[in-house]
């Protein structure tokens, strides 16, 4: 009887530090997911000025870039 109530204990006690193992790495998870949240709300204006950089050093290729798809577009269109 004595073992089982050992046994007992320590799975109690093994449960106990499994339940806190999991609340810490639901937080973490937590924190990491809102930080790639608040990286990915900056993901737009990083790119419009990757590309407004890009026009701004190649404005020809640029503006046959736009060309070219608006043609392809257009005839995937009609």
């Amino acid at each position: 009887m004595a073992q089982a109530s050992s046994d007992y204990d320590m799975l109690r006690d093994d449960m106990a530090a499994l339940k806190k193992q999991m609340a810490d790495l639901v937080r973490h998870g937590a924190a990491a997911a809102r930080h790639s949240a608040a990286d990915l709300k900056d993901l737009p204006d990083r790119g419009a000025e990757s590309l407004r950089e890009q026009v701004r050093e190649s404005p020809i290729a640029s503006i046959a870039i736009a060309f070219i798809a608006g043609s392809i577009v257009a005839r995937l269109l009609r």
